[in-house]
């Protein structure tokens, strides 16, 4: 009995000693962070979507110590954890630091010329029945493939971008894009091809922009001609038919825009003109997350030529970023 209350006073001791160090080296690392006032600020993000900000204090192995301005001491068990960031890495909008824009490479279709990452892509579904992909083999090249569930038309593309300008402030760079998209409509009508060539440019950062583009859309396709005469010997109306292949070159151009208006959501949209047509529209990017972001648009047409056109058309599509953090 008496060996047992030994070792239980013991143990009692041992972690009375162990709490002590632990409160005195995280007292000492507290006063250390209030007198370095220069020491930079993280963000840490937990499993929950939680955020908390402050000055990185202690780090035992098994949790991590941030000093908040707002609740002071701040104790985050490691297993909790999501990520944690550097906040002076982060974008700033209206002042506050938020997460990347996880999918800055593509307003609602048009694409913009702010590069993917080697490693890194994307899948968006749109009304979840039109997919489209897009997967960084290099920092400049990236390859991808656009499909309805029914596999018509089934596209493939190609795209190279750059960023030709780098501003100090991060705010006002210049990136290029350029690439070919090109399929079919498959077993619909094997004979028919669809394409089209762009090349573009895109104004600002990955939270905020404006980019221009303009190519040449490309529909080629069989043409039979039929000629109906009479046959005098079979007294009978009759044809003949020859085939042909018709191209047609329309020129192309879109304006899309990106305005980050906080953490969890932008205002963005498209407008394309294309063979007399104005289409496009306004929409709202919301961001779930690190790599989700749902896009909500209306979106329209209307004829140069004939004055018809409509509006109000629902757009809906879902953002899933690969690779990356």
């Amino acid at each position: 009995m008496l060996m047992k209350k030994v070792l239980f006073l013991g143990c009692l001791c041992i972690l009375s000693i162990s709490v002590n160090a632990q409160t005195d080296s995280n007292k000492v690392a507290v006063e250390t962070i209030k007198k370095d006032s220069v020491a930079p600020d993280y963000v840490v993000e937990l499993n929950s979507r939680a955020l908390v900000v402050g000055k990185k204090v202690s780090d035992d192995g098994r949790e991590v110590g941030i000093m908040t301005a707002d609740k002071g001491l701040v104790l985050i068990p490691k297993y909790q954890i999501k990520s944690i960031v550097v906040a002076s890495s982060m974008p700033t909008v209206d002042g506050k630091r938020v997460f990347e824009n996880p999918h800055p490479s593509r307003y609602l279709y048009s694409p913009s010329g702010i590069p993917l990452k080697k490693g890194e892509g994307y899948v968006q579904a749109i009304y979840w029945v039109a997919f489209q992909g897009q997967y960084a083999l290099t920092d400049h090249w990236s390859i991808g493939a656009t499909s309805p569930l029914w596999a018509a038309p089934f596209l493939v593309n190609v795209k190279y971008t750059n960023t030709l300008k780098t501003d100090p402030a991060g705010k006002n760079n210049i990136y290029l894009a350029t690439g070919i998209q090109a399929g079919s409509l498959s077993y619909i009508d094997p004979g028919t091809w669809l394409g089209i060539g762009y090349a573009g440019l895109t104004f600002g950062n990955p939270e905020s922009n404006v980019t221009i583009n303009g190519g040449v859309l490309l529909n080629s396709y069989k043409s039979t001609d039929y000629n109906y005469y009479y046959d005098p010997i079979t007294q009978k109306y009759t044809y003949e038919y020859s085939e042909s292949r018709l191209t047609d070159y329309l020129p192309a151009v879109s304006v899309s825009w990106n305005k980050r208006m906080n953490g969890t959501m932008s205002f963005m949209g498209e407008i394309w003109y294309v063979n007399n047509m104005i289409i496009g529209g306004p929409g709202m990017r919301f961001f779930s997350g690190r790599k989700n972001a749902i896009d909500v648009a209306l979106l329209g047409g209307v004829d140069l030529e004939w004055g018809e056109g409509i509006f109000g058309v629902p757009m809906v599509s879902w953002t899933r970023k690969l690779g990356g953090k």
